[in-house]
């Protein structure tokens, strides 16, 4: 019945909330690997991506974690009716911090993957950084090269002037979550468009991402693309 009222809720209103995730120890043992994170980083952006990158740490457990991971497969398979395609989470700790971090926000996207979920760290007193988004804007597509059309036409200036022009003039088109450190969001990153506002930048916004069920992994299409982005543009950075 849990996952039936998850699933529910990301249909009914974009997302669903998992209270307290983290415990304020846990929380505050996190906390303290993004001060490290950063602080090694110049006190710039900085994306930890994958589980070696966290080795030895909670975030390392979590993603790891026989648990986690069978929530995440009985959520997408309550939304979809049908088995995931990959059998393990791809992560990232996002920490946004100065000027740098605001130059990563505003950016719609869609994910590669059926389910994102985020457990907020650390957030500014000020700007916080909320997430923000267009639920469901498309569906799960049969073919990779579909989905390659649907990201072609936001990853342009024009469409994100559109959109970011849409937001400031109050569409009511928008989702905006006030996540909570500790708790644990859960949306349809592949169906949802969706970016964070732009944070303080005398303060850090980190988040602990986790994404579930990479639709089209196994397309060969995809592996050649991203090989060749790969080769062209190193440290493609994940942004939510």
């Amino acid at each position: 019945e849990q996952i039936k009222a998850l699933a529910a809720s990301i249909d009914r209103q974009g997302y669903a909330v998992l209270p307290n995730w983290a415990s304020p120890a846990e929380l505050a043992e996190v906390q303290a690997l993004v001060e490290r994170s950063v602080a090694e980083a110049g006190n710039r952006y900085v994306a930890l991506t994958g589980h070696q990158a966290v080795t030895g740490s909670l975030l390392y457990e979590w993603g790891r974690s026989p648990v986690f991971l069978d929530l995440c497969r009985r959520v997408v398979t309550q939304a979809t009716g049908r088995a995931a395609n990959d059998d393990g989470l791809h992560q990232v700790l996002r920490c946004l911090v100065g000027d740098s971090g605001h130059r990563e926000s505003m950016i719609f996207h869609y994910d590669s993957f059926v389910l994102t979920t985020i457990m907020p760290v650390c957030m500014p007193e000020g700007e916080k950084g909320d997430l923000l988004m267009l639920p469901s804007k498309r569906p799960l597509r049969g073919t990779y090269a579909m989905n390659l059309i649907d990201k072609l036409k936001v990853d342009n200036r024009w469409s994100q002037r559109h959109l970011i022009k849409a937001y400031q003039q109050g569409s009511n088109r928008f989702t905006q979550v006030a996540m909570e450190p500790g708790n644990m969001y859960l949306f349809w990153g592949y169906r949802s468009l969706h970016t964070n506002l732009p944070a303080d930048p005398g303060g850090i916004r980190a988040t602990a991402v986790f994404h579930y069920d990479n639709l089209h992994g196994a397309s060969s299409l995809a592996g050649r693309i991203r090989s060749s982005l790969a080769f062209v543009r190193p440290g493609r950075r994940a942004m939510v």
